[in-house]
């Protein structure tokens, strides 16, 4: 099964379909990171398979990491009567402009503009794709240390700020 993205990429998942998630997911993977786009987010927001894998994470400790409108599950987990733990707490967060207010008014603390990542915790969000090389440098941080993320950073040449 192939997913065309907004912009036209395709993706081929690991996992074809959300009714053949493993139970246990989270025992499996280190992060579970919700990629954006706001017609996948919206999805994401939608799918009681993907809320549920968000709530087993956050309760279990493990990464949740969203970009751009991706936030928004994470957010929309929260609402959920089966959230309770460390899944049914609000942090500090970020997210593409246009699901800023959304944010909010769920009652999330959220950073300021300047922000292109956040950390709170074991939730790491990220503004949009100008942003993402960014993101995916703090997620190869938080999981392998900052020896790695040097590692991975230095061939790249990127600007001293990101």
């Amino acid at each position: 099964m192939c997913h065309r993205c907004s912009r036209g990429i395709k993706i081929i998942p690991d996992i074809p379909s959300p009714h053949e998630i493993p139970d246990r997911l989270v025992d499996a993977a280190d992060i579970l990171i919700l990629p954006g786009g706001a017609p996948g987010a919206k999805t994401f927001c939608q799918s009681d398979d993907v809320l549920r894998l968000v709530r087993e994470f956050r309760n279990e400790g493990k990464w949740v990491a969203a970009i751009c409108a991706g936030t928004t599950a994470l957010v929309e987990s929260v609402k959920s009567p089966h959230a309770e733990g460390e899944a049914a707490k609000k942090c500090k967060v970020t997210s593409h402009p246009s699901v800023k207010q959304e944010i909010v008014d769920a009652g999330w603390s959220y950073a300021d503009d300047s922000e292109r990542v956040v950390v709170d915790g074991k939730v790491i969000t990220s503004r949009g794709p100008g942003t993402a090389l960014l993101f995916s440098l703090t997620i190869v941080e938080k999981l392998a240390g900052k020896a790695k993320r040097d590692e991975v950073q230095g061939p790249m040449i990127c600007a001293e700020t990101l």
